[in-house]
């Protein structure tokens, strides 16, 4: 006799608590952020990201944030356009969730955090030739007066992609095995330029979660219960 499939919800939430966990860990252990972001700031590391063909880490730094931010109001503005004309019911859905939620999560709950934290990015800091103080993460700071490091917007996008299997559960664990290889490809291009510490990368992706399981329950309540009957 099988056993029953996992539902999606349960699968969300045990990424969420994973990511979480794994979050957790330089929060425990700050030394962690110290050790990495040393390994990409020595003179010459070992593996250097920024010595990879085709220059994709310039791409990813420069462009990440604007081609999301984009998509996102683009996305919004068809949703509005499908709830005036009152039809593609999941279309209007799908739209308003991948809009709402890369504005909300990787978007302004990403900036909300900087400007709590103010928390200096690796190349600022001493220990890395800047003249500002490290501080672990969770911890408020004042060492950062805009576009701080805690956390990460870049790495937010690219783990937004573990979102869609709210979207799509048939898929969820190819959008799962998605969203964490393009975070983490995110998070290398951060972190080999001294942009990011690997806290404000693994926090990335259970901040983004939380918001986009917040934009799925509300639309999903909307949907079911703030439509006119006979509405399709």
């Amino acid at each position: 006799m099988s056993r029953p499939a996992l539902r999606n919800r349960t699968v969300f939430l045990l990424v969420l608590g994973v990511s979480l966990l794994a979050a957790l860990l330089p929060v425990i252990w700050p030394q962690l952020d110290i050790a990495v972001a040393g390994y990409f700031l020595q003179p010459v590391p070992p593996v250097d990201p920024m010595r990879w063909p085709w220059g994709w880490i310039d791409y990813v730094n420069e462009y990440t944030p604007d081609l999301f931010r984009g998509l996102s109001m683009l996305l919004i503005a068809g949703w509005i356009v499908v709830s005036l004309l009152r039809r593609w019911k999941r279309a209007g859905l799908a739209m308003a969730f991948v809009g709402i939620s890369l504005m909300l999560g990787p978007g302004l709950v990403t900036w909300a955090v900087k400007e709590h934290t103010l928390r200096a990015r690796p190349f600022d800091v001493v220990e890395f030739g800047g003249d500002r103080q490290f501080t672990p993460a969770l911890t408020q700071a004042q060492q950062c007066t805009d576009n701080c490091a805690f956390t990460s917007g870049h790495v937010a996008c690219g783990f937004f992609f573990v979102s869609l299997m709210l979207l799509d559960p048939r898929r969820r664990w190819l959008w799962i095995a998605t969203g964490l290889l393009a975070g983490s490809l995110v998070a290398l291009a951060r972190m080999s330029v001294g942009a990011h510490w690997l806290s404000d990368a693994l926090w990335a992706l259970p901040i983004t979660l939380a918001s986009s399981g917040l934009v799925w329950w509300v639309l999903n309540f909307f949907y079911k219960f703030g439509q006119p009957a006979g509405r399709n």
